[in-house]
């Protein structure tokens, strides 16, 4: 498999808080909520956070069980950082716009922290020496 590009697409309760917690608060960019889409564009990922009900509809077109959508926090969004100061000014920007997160920590040579956006998906966030140098080679 060797897709253009991969986009991860998750329901959420209300677009509008979604764009003003990634914009506003973690200052992602986004044309705004379109359709009951909004999306953002990430390093080789878009995400687009979709209404419920239209979300059930592309699972309808699926073949999926509409009744049936992912639970926030089945799935972790992972991303890695160069710096340790980084994770940490990405945690108190999401608590700033409405998240939840606990202090970061030192975890198998590691330091990582975990935010939950308001609609309860997860997002790890990790440096250690790899991410280091990956960010020292670019």
């Amino acid at each position: 498999m060797n897709p253009l590009t991969t986009v991860l697409s998750l329901p959420v309760s209300d677009p509008q808080k979604t764009t003003d917690f990634y914009r506003d608060g973690l200052g992602l960019d986004t044309e705004g909520v379109e359709d009951g889409i909004v999306a953002f564009e990430l390093p080789n990922l878009s995400i687009f956070f979709i209404e419920a009900t239209e979300y059930g509809k592309y699972l309808q077109q699926s073949g999926q069980n509409i009744g049936q959508y992912p639970a926030p926090g089945a799935s972790i969004i992972s991303c890695a950082f160069a710096t340790p100061g980084e994770i940490d000014e990405v945690l108190t920007k999401a608590v700033a716009a409405g998240g939840s997160a606990d202090p970061a920590e030192d975890v198998d040579d590691s330091y990582m922290g975990y935010f939950a956006d308001p609609d309860g998906y997860v997002w790890e966030l990790v440096a250690n020496e790899h991410t280091a140098r990956a960010a020292a080679a670019e």
